[in-house]
């Protein structure tokens, strides 16, 4: 395997291996599968379920989970924002299947999941709010040029969040993204992990 084959490779080396795990987020328990050769597989992610308990998500609109992994984030909120229209999008194909299945096993109907490159099979689409755990650890040239894209899509006012750890130099991530926005703000500072907040002009 290599060092970013569990989380953004679009051929994951491991072996099929598929099993569910139970999340749990506040008073909400679910059931997710999850395998080999993805992000987290064995248990949430912390900053994932800390990027959903402060993000701020329009009742209606278009959200945008960006690298998906199994689906916990966009699953989320397209429960909580029945009336909004969630895509998930994420380069590894074995994510995006369990990403499909884990929606079809709550019936959620709002959700699409597109497999490939964000920046390629996203077209000219827009968003409203875009939700991002980054691949930290496929590099900062990587992550950057998906967060540049993000902020592309972004409609007036339209808002970035992401999550990551401190150590893992989401500080300085900060403000190499605050020349593309007319905010960013550190919402959150939980557990070595920090929650940004970047919104577009024009709101």
């Amino acid at each position: 395997m290599t060092p970013t084959d569990h989380y953004f490779s679009d051929a994951p080396e491991k072996a099929s291996e598929p099993f569910d795990i139970s999340v749990t987020i506040g008073e909400r328990t679910l059931t997710m599968t999850s395998d080999a050769g993805v992000f987290s597989k064995l248990h949430a992610d912390p900053g994932s379920i800390l990027l959903l308990r402060r993000a701020k998500l329009p009742a209606e609109g278009d959200i945008l989970d960006l690298g998906c992994g199994y689906g916990l984030i966009g699953l989320v909120a397209a429960m909580d924002r029945p009336a909004a229209r969630v895509v998930m999008v994420d380069v590894n194909p074995r994510a995006t299947a369990l990403a499909r299945h884990n929606c079809d096993r709550y019936q959620l109907g709002n959700v699409e999941v597109l497999t490939g490159d964000a920046r390629r099979v996203l077209g000219e689409r827009r968003f409203d709010v875009v939700l991002c755990n980054p691949p930290y650890r496929a590099g900062k040239e990587l992550t950057m040029s998906l967060l540049q894209d993000a902020a592309s899509r972004l409609r007036p006012g339209g808002t970035l969040w992401i999550v990551g750890r401190t150590k893992q130099g989401i500080k300085t991530l900060a403000k190499d993204l605050a020349p593309l926005f007319d905010g960013v703000e550190t919402v959150d500072i939980t557990g070595g992990y920090r929650v940004l907040v970047c919104t577009a002009a024009g709101g």
